[in-house]
């Protein structure tokens, strides 16, 4: 159930004591300001040294007007603090709409609701009143005994009401003991200075001694019980004002709360009630524990995440470590490799640098002498060329020759002849004689012979 904040004790002190004594004396000293100030004399006219000798004659009158002061500022402050309250009157109540039936949580978050209004509505007595009967139902888990409960809250607030008037009241009271206080001074100087040889002697005097005496009695008693009546008046018109309010409140707050909460059970069976609101109580305590083992869990859940979060976090960071100390060794192994690997590669490149070098040095050794073999057979092909044409000349005298001999007699001595030519240019062209052999039996030899 959620509590109004109290209000500290010295502000408690300053609102019931320390305002009235504040404005009390401020108002006491701007009095004596006024009247002993030379420019509202002629305001005053006549009456000022009346004023004077009635609130400025003895310093008992000061004091009485200085309580007199007092007690009309806690007065006045009571009367502001009643009539500021009447507008309220309308403005405070329930926010669930009437005809409907309020339960126990529905009292619960009224209670919340007036605890956020304005301080000057907590404080005020309607206010005050519901709060106060609505922490009774949550108190008491049940709206039974709520008319009695608005009795004595009503009591109550009278009680604090007169209380009220405390201040007021010893004000009323001390102003005419001052004033009686007063005339015992001023008797006692007038009795005081009164002596047999001075009647005797200086009659006038001692007279004048009597009668200013008197008059410092008779002024502060009447000074005293003038104020006293006027405080007595302001305080039966002030408390008639916040008795009405008193009753206003008891009206209003009645009409806010009775027959407002739902009724459980009979008047024939008061048990039923009883077992109702027991089941509400295990019902609620139900869900209280529902609700703290739903936060133990998630405490639970979360403390694991959290802890599962740093597990992850941990493994990551060592995992990182080792993948980047081992990618770190094979890097360093791949290029001690690679390094080695291209030793390798360059001596093997020499070696095969060198060895295609000889060979292409062997290639062009080569190439030389088939160049020179070709340069040779180019000669051997020119001369063969030459043989060839000189073979045709050959040929074609050898053809004519033929010709001429065809008819003559001697053909086979020809024939041999020729032969023995035939025989003769074959060696010059470098033939051997069995390639160059023409017999007479070959049909072509005897075809160009014929």
């Amino acid at each position: 159930m959620s509590k109004q904040s109290e209000k500290p004790l010295l502000w408690t002190i300053l609102g019931s004591l320390g305002w009235p004594f504040a404005w009390g004396m401020a108002a006491c000293c701007t009095f004596y300001f006024l009247l002993k100030s030379q420019a509202l004399h002629p305001a005053l006219g006549p009456y000022g040294p009346l004023l004077e000798r009635y609130f400025a004659g003895h310093w008992v009158e000061y004091v009485e007007v200085a309580m007199f002061c007092i007690g009309l500022a806690a007065l006045v402050i009571k009367l502001t603090g009643v009539l500021t309250q009447f507008p309220l009157l309308d403005r405070i109540g329930l926010e669930a709409p009437r005809g409907t039936a309020l339960t126990v949580d529905d009292a619960t978050r009224q209670i919340d609701l007036l605890e956020e209004a304005p301080p000057r509505v907590r404080t005020s007595y309607l206010g005050r009143r519901l709060r106060e009967a609505l922490e009774s139902v949550e108190r008491n888990r049940s709206a039974a005994g709520l008319d009695d409960e608005l009795k004595y809250l009503a009591d109550l607030d009278s009680a604090r009401a007169h209380e009220g008037y405390a201040l007021v009241r010893i004000v009323i009271w001390a102003t005419p003991m001052l004033g009686f206080l007063g005339t015992v001074i001023g008797i006692t100087l007038a009795l005081g200075e009164l002596s047999p040889e001075a009647l005797v002697k200086t009659p006038e005097t001692a007279m004048e001694g009597l009668l200013a005496g008197l008059s410092v009695a008779f002024d502060t008693t009447a000074v005293a019980l003038s104020l006293s009546i006027v405080l007595m008046f302001a305080q039966f018109l002030i408390d008639r004002i916040e008795t009405q309010l008193l009753e206003a409140v008891e009206t209003r707050a009645r009409e806010e709360l009775i027959g407002r909460f739902e009724t459980l059970g009979a008047s024939g069976d008061p048990h039923v009630a009883s077992i109702e609101r027991m089941s509400r109580s295990v019902v609620q305590s139900t869900e209280r524990l529902v609700e703290r083992q739903t936060e133990l869990w998630q405490g639970t859940i979360n403390a694991a995440h959290d802890r599962w979060g740093r597990l992850v976090n941990d493994a990551g960071g060592t995992l990182q470590s080792s993948l980047a100390s081992a990618l770190g060794e094979s890097i360093r192994q791949h290029a001690e490799q690679l390094a080695e690997a291209h030793k390798t590669i360059a001596v093997d490149a020499a070696k095969s640098a060198s060895r295609l070098h000889d060979a292409l040095a062997e290639n062009g050794k080569l190439m030389q002498a088939q160049q020179a073999e070709m340069i040779r057979q180019g000669e051997v092909m020119t001369r063969a060329v030459a043989a060839t044409g000189e073979v045709v000349k050959l040929e074609t005298a050898l053809n004519e020759n033929l010709r001429a001999l065809a008819g003559s007699k001697n053909f086979e001595d020809t024939v041999m002849s020729l032969a023995a030519a035939i025989h003769l240019l074959n060696t010059r062209l470098g033939r051997t004689p069995a390639e160059s052999r023409v017999t007479l039996d070959d049909p072509a030899s005897q075809g160009r012979a014929a």
